[in-house]
């Protein structure tokens, strides 16, 4: 559905992108997670041809790229990106935004009432954008994302601004356009919502993925346990870990279980018990962990 090819970009000396691959399908929520300058916006606005990359193509639909004019509009008949708030008009309604949207990529308004009503805009959508507030605002930007009904469809940081009502709306709404075969792109700061809806996880470091978390996948399991430095420092005097252990952030231990017999995973609780008692969990790693993992 949606193929990047060797995509590499560089801003002066900083390398930003260095020769991305990645394959998405139609019906997936694709979950981008990384600390800013690491690159999301920047893929973002390759894949809608608003940055030209040094190298590499994006390949849509198995036979649509980026080579002239005509396959963009065909491209862009496919694909939204999220509106930012900056770009809504003041004196325009909620309402006239929406049918502007279905208008330009649909040629049609019907949906429109329906997309009002799963989104609880009702009392609102009929005034000027003007006297939004930030959450008012931000969701009128997603119903603009469901109006406009694309294929593909990029949201980068999608729930700004949202309390935790919204925020659980927006993600019912993520997994019902899921169902209907979107292809959607979602990049996070709320890392915990992401493991609600996302198919996939990605994690940007130095123009690459260098992790990628599939939960609809079997997945390894751990066992956490809470720990100071120096509690673990003292850990390693006293018990000697498995090499595919990880410390997490400076306070997290995570000790793998997956192909131990069960006697040897009992052995481990109990050990760990014996030396903490407390803060103890079993599971796989959730995108919080990786992301600690990785950035922190």
């Amino acid at each position: 559905m949606l193929k990047l090819s060797d995509l590499s970009i560089a801003y002066q000396d900083k390398i930003v992108l260095d020769h991305l691959n990645f394959t998405a399908e139609k019906g997936e929520i694709i979950g981008v997670a990384a600390p800013n300058g690491t690159g999301k916006t920047t893929l973002f606005n390759i894949i809608a041809n608003y940055t030209k990359p040094d190298s590499g193509r994006v390949l849509i639909d198995g036979k649509y790229t980026y080579r002239n004019e005509k396959e963009e509009v065909l491209i862009h008949k496919l694909l939204t990106t999220f509106p930012e708030q900056k770009d809504l008009f003041d004196e325009l309604s909620g309402t006239a935004h929406l049918n502007l949207y279905a208008s330009m990529w649909n040629g049609s308004s019907k949906h429109v009432p329906a997309i009002i009503d799963k989104l609880q805009m009702t009392h609102y959508v009929k005034k000027k954008a003007k006297t939004y507030s930030l959450g008012m605002r931000q969701r009128l930007c997603f119903a603009m994302m469901m109006a406009a009904d694309t294929t593909v469809m990029l949201m980068d940081e999608v729930m700004n601004g949202l309390d935790v009502t919204n925020v659980a709306l927006i993600s019912d709404c993520l997994l019902e356009m899921k169902r209907k075969g979107k292809l959607i792109f979602v990049a996070s700061h709320l890392l915990e919502n992401l493991d609600l809806y996302a198919d996939r996880v990605i994690f940007l470091k130095e123009g690459k993925i260098v992790h990628e978390q599939r939960f609809t996948e079997d997945r390894d399991i751990y066992l956490k346990v809470e720990l100071t430095p120096v509690s673990y420092d003292e850990l390693k005097t006293k018990i000697e870990l498995p090499p595919a252990h990880v410390y997490i952030a400076e306070h997290l231990l995570c000790i793998p279980l997956d192909g131990l017999t069960l006697p040897e995973q009992t052995r481990w609780i109990e050990q760990i018990l014996g030396q903490f008692g407390h803060h103890l969990t079993v599971g796989p790693l959730g995108t919080v962990e990786y992301y600690e993992k990785y950035y922190s």
